[in-house]
This record gives structure tokens, sequence and C-alpha cells, in this order.
């Protein structure tokens, strides 16, 4: 699986900008800049947005190769665990239906209260 600085970096290049251009437009250090590239920084999702803008790339095809591959892969991993990730959303589903209701009995009773 490809990760996002290898793409990052490949995307770059293929647009023919430096590390330089890059960091220039980020407003940072090429030092820094290549951190970004070697994985030394931990992105922020701002930050790979500025980026995927520089390089002319939406957002989501910047991370939507990642995002499915370790989706697969975990899925593939893991088969056995849909079933509990299935009946943990319906229970938390039905939690927050609970605690609606309750915010709502909650809401009536004070308005009760204040007058």
């Amino acid at each position: 699986m490809e990760n996002i600085e290898n793409k990052i970096k490949k995307l770059r290049k293929k647009k023919g900008y430096t590390q330089s251009f890059m960091a220039e437009k980020l407003g940072l250090s090429i030092r820094a800049y290549s951190k970004i590239e070697r994985g030394e920084t931990q992105l922020t999702i701002n930050r790979l947005s500025e980026i995927a803008l520089i390089l002319d790339i939406p957002l989501i095809e910047m991370i939507e190769e990642n995002v499915l591959k370790e989706t697969v892969s975990n899925t593939e991993q893991t088969d056995h665990c849909n079933v509990d990730v299935i009946s943990t959303k319906q229970h938390y589903e039905e939690t927050i239906a609970i605690l609606k209701d309750q915010i709502e009995t909650l809401k009536a009773i004070i308005e009760k209260v204040k007058f």
C-alpha cells in the first residue's frame, strides 16, 4: 500500500514542483517540507488539504486509495468482527435515541418548573 507521503512526493514530481516550491507555498522551510515527504511529520487534515490544493488534486483523491486499502485490508482480517460492529452500532443508535428522549423529557420538566 502506498503511503500518503509517497503519494505526495509522486504527485509533486509529476507536476514538476520542487520541494523548495512546495515549502514556499506552505510557508515552511525546505527541511520541514522534506520531513513531510519522509513521513517524519504527522500530517493534519488541514496541512494535507493545503498540499492537495497546491497539487491541484481533490483531497479525497489523495486519501481515498489509502482509506479504501486500509478498509479492505481490515475487512479481510476482521470479517468475523462485522457482526460485532453492526450490533455495537445498533446499540449506540438505540442509546442515542433513549438519550434524546430523556433530553426532551428533561426539557419539558424544566419548562414546567420555570412557571
